[in-house]
């Protein structure tokens, strides 16, 4: 047998022997689903037992990436008997994942992933192979806060018109909300576009005509993650900025009167000067 096909053949061993649980051998997920942010890193990883100390050349750890569509699964990690193996490895996670070995002493495959990405949102695979071989599924969600909402008005014609703008992922609610108008969600429009990064870039416009001061709020409601970010903006009506007619009459009146009883003193004074 040509000297290549004894490498290969303890990894073929390894993928055939995934699914022969043994009673002896369990790999344990530390937890199940992990929630990253976009851009951050993250740490996933599963238990295994372990005999101290560890041996090193005994040990093969695989980590694998289901797709959602196709079902498909794609190597992220792999380390056999002792040493990394990163020749399947795919392209995507080159440079980015990696398997934390200090953990593995303590009997945990722990697999690093730096630069989260839209893309690595999905199911892992973490298998173990230690004299027994045994695998666990972890979920990963990728989220991307909808952290600052851009809020603008303006005028129209009649009508005001108020826009919400922001981006994120997944793709989140947008409700508008008004203390003196409780169906005002019902008069907006709500749009969005994909970016080059796979984030949704929301837009949501109220438009309406203005009668009374209020405040308005839209809300991004990130249903995924059960997260909210909100924005508000005042509308004031044109009556409010007018100046009241009495607030200038009042005043001028008064400057009247008191130049009327300037010259009123004035001439009282000239007249008993000239009597004299």
């Amino acid at each position: 047998m040509p000297r290549t096909m004894f490498r290969l053949l303890p990894i073929v061993l390894l993928d055939i022997q995934l699914p022969l649980m043994t009673a002896l051998f369990t790999v344990e997920v530390l937890q199940p689903r992990y929630d990253a942010e976009y851009g951050s890193d993250v740490e996933m990883g599963c238990r295994f037992p372990v005999d101290s100390p560890l041996n090193l050349t005994n040990i093969s750890v695989l980590w694998k990436r289901k797709l959602a569509k196709t079902k498909e699964e794609r190597e992220v990690y792999k380390f056999h008997n002792g040493h990394e193996n990163l020749t399947f490895q795919d392209t995507d996670y080159r440079g980015r994942a990696t398997l934390l070995r200090e953990s593995l002493e303590m009997g945990r495959s722990v697999l690093s992933i730096t630069n989260v990405k839209l893309t690595d949102e999905g199911d892992y695979l973490c298998a173990v192979y230690y004299g027994g071989a045994d695998y666990k599924y972890i979920t990963l969600k990728v989220k991307a806060t909808y952290k600052t909402i851009d809020i603008q008005k303006r005028r129209e014609d009649e009508d005001l018109i108020f826009t919400c703008q922001s981006e994120g992922y997944p793709l989140a609610e947008v409700t508008w909300h008004s203390e003196k108008n409780p169906n005002v969600s019902i008069l907006a429009n709500t749009t969005y576009e994909l970016t080059k990064d796979g984030l949704f870039n929301i837009t949501s416009t109220l438009r309406f005509k203005p009668s009374i001061n209020e405040s308005y709020s839209c809300v991004f409601w990130n249903k995924a993650f059960n997260e909210k970010t909100s924005a508000h903006s005042v509308f004031e009506s044109s009556s409010s900025g007018k100046t009241h007619p009495i607030s200038v009459i009042l005043p001028i009146c008064l400057l009247v009167c008191f130049l009327i009883a300037a010259v009123i003193i004035m001439v009282r004074r000239k007249s008993s000067l000239t009597n004299r």
